[in-house]
């Protein structure tokens, strides 16, 4: 029964997502978050390439398990794919930890305000927005999707 509450809440979220928020056809929402060394980051600095927008947080299991797939698209496509993690969840140091625990060399920023969130209308986590290289959102893919159906869209878009 718990379960079943769980899918049809989950569902009820994904729907709403998918009603709010960017949509696919459009311009991406510019965005303005720190890295983690405090700098302001801005999605317009990766115009001309394929950028993945990745919601996550530390301690969802999901978010965990991509990380280091979505590491080693990177470092397969480096000079075409940019991939950004933004969090708002957890603190710095939670963060910081992460990325040495995980050895992530893409760009992970703090949105400590929700204002990437609420741009995007991200209601679920993880959720993972794909940018082509004119700043259109291509695909919006929320929570536990497959990863190599991830993957394969990322490509699409390389």
């Amino acid at each position: 029964m718990k379960k079943a509450v769980f899918i049809a809440v989950f569902f009820i979220l994904c729907l709403s997502a998918q009603a709010n928020g960017v949509k696919t056809g459009e311009n991406a929402p510019e965005f303005s978050a720190k890295n983690l060394s405090g700098e302001s980051v801005t999605l317009e600095a990766f115009k001309g390439k394929t950028v993945v927008v990745r919601f996550w947080e530390k301690g969802c299991h999901h978010c965990m398990m991509e990380m280091p797939k979505l590491q080693a698209l990177q470092d397969e496509y480096k000079d075409d794919l940019a991939i950004i993690g933004i969090n708002s969840h957890n603190s710095l140091e939670d963060i910081k930890v992460f990325e040495k625990e995980y050895k992530i060399t893409f760009l992970l920023l703090k949105d400590d305000l929700d204002i990437t969130y609420k741009r995007y209308g991200v209601v679920v986590i993880p959720t993972m927005f794909i940018i082509d290289k004119n700043g259109v959102v291509r695909e919006k893919i929320f929570g536990m999707a497959s990863w190599e159906k991830s993957r394969e869209k990322i490509l699409e878009q390389l």
